[in-house]
């Protein structure tokens, strides 16, 4: 008599479930590129697990702008 009742709730879990693993994969993508930049996985993937992915992407973005293009050895001249 119920069964449309528990095919909804199982339907939502399911999308409830589909939702979070496609957080923790974006989480992942994002860490993994902010460990190229230089931040550590973990504190990469903890950041975009518990803000969002967006707040690491940002993170990227502040790390590149920060660091300079050139070493320095170059920039310095021996004259």
């Amino acid at each position: 008599m119920y069964l449309h009742v528990h095919f909804a709730a199982i339907a939502a879990w399911l999308l409830m479930a589909i939702a979070g693993v496609l957080w923790v994969m974006a989480c992942g993508i994002t860490a993994s590129k902010m460990e190229k930049e230089g931040i550590a996985f973990w504190k990469g993937f903890l950041l975009g697990l518990l803000l969002t992915p967006l707040a690491g992407l940002i993170m990227i973005f502040i790390t590149r702008t920060v660091r300079p293009s050139r070493p320095l050895a170059p920039t310095v001249s021996r004259g």
